[in-house]
């Protein structure tokens, strides 16, 4: 009952059955599994839980889908994947778990001003740097230290604030999301998302 009023209150829920439908028609019956098990393991089993445990469960349930380049995927060198693609294709780069973290997070409750899809300099084990995107979560709205950020990550399976993420050099850019000025990409993974573009 509990989840029906919040479907109603924030309109067409982000799951349907007519995705889950066409995601089976589309990649096949584990895609479908997919959707099925966002719907239970985060949306019916998440939503009365505090932020850092909804943090955290997203970040490990996202976490689990293969990375791939958008070149080997989409054959282009830069694409923001709808949430239902990557999903459906259970592959991704880090624009795209970022894309799913956001949106499944704000459907579970979490206020979008509070999450910003940020740009680093990322240098990886083999000391290489990176240009690489993570989704942060503010735990204050005016943070003042990065104690004050967590940042959710494909490449790390723990949720940490920036403060512990030595591997993070620097922060090229934080945009806001659909909470502030919208870009061309932002525009149209925001149409992409409205149709449920898989």
């Amino acid at each position: 009952m509990i989840l029906l009023v919040i479907t109603s209150l924030c309109g067409e829920s982000l799951i349907t059955e007519h995705v889950k439908r066409e995601a089976g028609k589309k990649y096949g019956p584990q895609a479908q599994n997919r959707f099925k098990d966002m719907e239970s393991s985060l949306f019916k089993k998440l939503h009365n839980e505090s932020d850092i445990k909804k943090l955290n469960f997203v970040n490990t349930w996202v976490n689990a889908i293969v990375y791939k380049s958008d070149k080997s995927i989409y054959g282009v060198n830069d694409y923001w994947a709808t949430l239902y693609e990557f999903v459906g294709k259970n592959r991704g780069d880090c624009e795209d778990y970022t894309i799913a973290k956001y949106y499944i997070l704000k459907e579970l409750g979490i206020n979008p001003k509070r999450m910003k899809f940020t740009y680093v300099i990322y240098k990886n084990r083999h000391g290489r740097k990176i240009s690489h995107m993570v989704l942060s979560y503010l735990k204050v709205l005016k943070p003042k230290s990065r104690n004050d950020i967590l940042i959710l990550d494909n490449t790390n399976r723990l949720v940490l604030p920036a403060s512990k993420r030595s591997d993070i050099i620097k922060v090229v850019k934080m945009i806001n999301g659909d909470t502030g000025p919208k870009s061309k990409k932002w525009k149209k993974l925001e149409a992409n998302m409205k149709r449920k573009k898989l």
